[in-house]
């Protein structure tokens, strides 16, 4: 790839991995955590997705690069994002992950039509109480 698309592919995975990073805590969840929940794991794929969608980045080359640096991003482990996308493509037809992937785009394609509806799906599902119970 080429440095302008490699940049390109890297801004756009740090968005994604921010706007996920932020629900992540304050859902109060460990980013360590996310490939351990289905629904969450596949919200994360699910936004990713389609980011890489509506920025038109090629699947095959940009869209992979940019979902791995993305859930590196998401862990603070570049190392660690390639294998949690290869995770995310073994768990396509896991219910749970489907429903958080619908939201996770969905959340995304909201953002994208109005800058001030911030994506909160995670942070919809996943707040807590002080005694640990989910909110939700």
């Amino acid at each position: 790839m080429q440095t302008d698309k490699l940049d390109r592919v890297d801004t756009l995975a740090k968005i994604g991995a921010s706007l996920i990073g932020v629900q992540i805590e304050a859902a109060r969840v460990s980013p360590a955590d996310i490939a351990d929940d289905a629904w969450l794991f596949g919200y994360c794929f699910g936004l990713f997705d389609a980011m890489a969608q509506m920025a038109g980045l090629d699947q095959f080359s940009e869209g992979v690069a940019m979902m791995g640096a993305g859930f590196g991003g998401i862990v603070n482990n570049v190392e660690a994002g390639a294998g949690l996308f290869h995770k995310a493509l073994q768990m396509q037809d896991d219910a749970a992950f489907g429903a958080g992937a619908d939201i996770g785009g969905a959340d995304l394609g909201a953002w994208a039509a109005d800058a001030n509806a911030m994506p909160t799906g995670i942070a919809r599902r996943g707040r807590r109480d002080d005694g640990g119970r989910s909110l939700a």
